[in-house]
């Protein structure tokens, strides 16, 4: 009888000093313990607090998800704020990738800009030179350009890196005037055929990161990410209407 009351009582110290440990647990360490056993391949970035009562945002690496507080339900999808009239989750989702963008340098793109003046503002533009919608908007550029607005391209080939297109803007980032020869494929003319070291897969990776699923994929430097074409006179104007996000 004693023995049993022994192991009883150690058992019973064992269950509470367990779940005093999980008490003392972040609401953040539960729900990481909880997704190690439930979504062991979901990279974690951070996991906070909603403005949802009781809801927690999760960040996987540059896209932004809503958990239970209990970590079993996950959520994808955009939080609207009605009275200031916000989609939080998309300015949050903006600025994630607006900052993973920004960790590419300038010299990793092919940069149209007004020479005569210090263009201070900008878009990044995933772009394809047989994309129809890209066409369309590079016929603009000039307009954008001229309004002290740089347009910073990054190359998707949407048919993947062993394509016609992937070569072409190959020896679009290989010819000697990068900007000329842009033009000229996107106004379907012949480039001359090149080779050399260039950044179009790293660029791949990174639509990949942000969730692109097509080509233009254009984000203003306020964070605003626009899936698709614009007339320049309206990308001016937002750009005009807004302030950059402060990024470092």
């Amino acid at each position: 009888m004693k023995l049993l009351l022994t192991l009883g009582s150690s058992l019973l110290m064992l269950v509470m000093g367990m779940a005093s440990a999980q008490s003392e647990q972040t609401p953040e360490q539960q729900l990481r313990a909880a997704l190690a056993q439930l979504a062991p391949d979901l990279p974690i970035t951070s996991i906070t607090e909603s403005v949802l009562p009781g809801i927690y945002e999760l960040v996987s690496e540059a896209q932004v998800y809503y958990l239970s507080p209990d970590g079993r339900f996950m959520l994808e999808g955009s939080i609207v704020d009605l009275q200031e009239k916000v989609n939080i989750s998309e300015q949050r989702r903006g600025g994630l990738q607006l900052s993973l963008i920004d960790e590419v340098p300038e010299d990793q793109m092919i940069v149209f800009n007004n020479e005569d003046s210090n263009a201070d503002r900008w878009i990044t533009v995933f772009t394809d030179t047989d994309c129809g919608y890209c066409q369309k908007l590079h016929q603009e550029i000039a307009a954008i350009t001229q309004a002290d607005i740089r347009v910073r391209y990054l190359m998707f080939p949407r048919a993947g890196m062993n394509s016609a297109s992937a070569r072409e803007l190959q020896s679009v980032w290989c010819s000697d005037d990068q900007q000329a020869a842009m033009t000229t494929a996107k106004s379907g003319g012949k480039v001359k055929p090149a080779t050399c070291e260039n950044p179009i897969q790293s660029h791949v990776s990174l639509a990949t990161q942000v969730g692109l699923r097509g080509t233009p994929l254009i984000y203003l430097d306020d964070g605003t990410k626009i899936p698709g074409y614009r007339p320049a006179s309206e990308l001016i104007r937002l750009i005009n209407s807004s302030e950059p996000l402060a990024l470092k």
